[in-house]
């Protein structure tokens, strides 16, 4: 994964990919933002780059040809338009999520190769809603995603052609007689989600999966649906 900014932003997003034990090479200008980042002793890979990610030299460097993902979290929307565009020309098959300020910009970030894209300002306002309406679920879900102290987190695994629970039910899989994993929900990855899904829902190739569990659990409930 490349982060490209470690601001305060980029920060938070290292900081969950240590959690999730996913490889990072982190992109700045500012040398001491990066290696501030290495406080965080977390058994992953973990790389820095000091440079403008608008540069294309530097984003080779850094790998992005074959990168898994992009984050494109620089503070001008204007060189997250750049990363982003030259992220899609190196590497059709990476995951971009780039970050804007206005939800106005996000269709223009799109256009342009973005996967996804997260307007500042409109999850901010998500947030302070759902701290009136629903405390307790908010506080919930950021001792699961935020705590490093907790042991379980929600994530994402999908079925792989030639998995070896591939077109099985949610029932002939025992996923969680043998995983200790509970699903919480399949779905095709974009809009369409069965929630607490039935025993007789079928695992197709190319289901995505939403599931508790450990990041040891999720790393063995991944080998065997064959995700990459």
């Amino acid at each position: 994964m490349i982060v490209c900014g470690a601001g305060t932003t980029g920060r938070n997003i290292v900081t969950e990919l240590f959690h999730a034990r996913a490889p990072v090479v982190a992109i700045d200008t500012d040398e001491q933002a990066l290696l501030s980042l290495r406080e965080y002793h977390r058994p992953v890979r973990f790389s820095h780059i000091v440079g403008d990610a608008t540069d294309d030299d530097v984003l080779m460097r850094a790998g992005i040809d074959k990168a898994r993902g992009v984050a494109a979290t620089l503070p001008s929307e204007k060189d997250n338009l750049y990363i982003v565009i030259a992220a899609r020309q190196q590497n059709p098959y990476a995951r971009i999520v780039a970050r804007v300020t206005h939800a106005s910009h996000m269709d223009k970030m799109k256009r342009v190769g973005a996967d996804s894209v997260v307007a500042m300002n409109y999850i901010g306002g998500q947030r302070i809603a759902s701290e009136m309406l629903r405390p307790a679920f908010v506080r919930f879900l950021d001792a699961m995603l935020r705590d490093p102290r907790e042991t379980y987190r929600l994530c994402e695994v999908t079925i792989g052609t030639g998995s070896m629970i591939a077109n099985l039910t949610v029932r002939e899989a025992a996923i969680r007689e043998t995983f200790g994993v509970s699903v919480l929900a399949v779905g095709d990855g974009q809009e369409s989600w069965h929630v607490n899904p039935g025993d007789s829902e079928r695992l197709v190739p190319g289901t995505v999966m939403i599931v508790l569990a450990s990041t040891e659990q999720v790393a063995t409930l991944q080998l065997a649906a064959g995700a990459k």
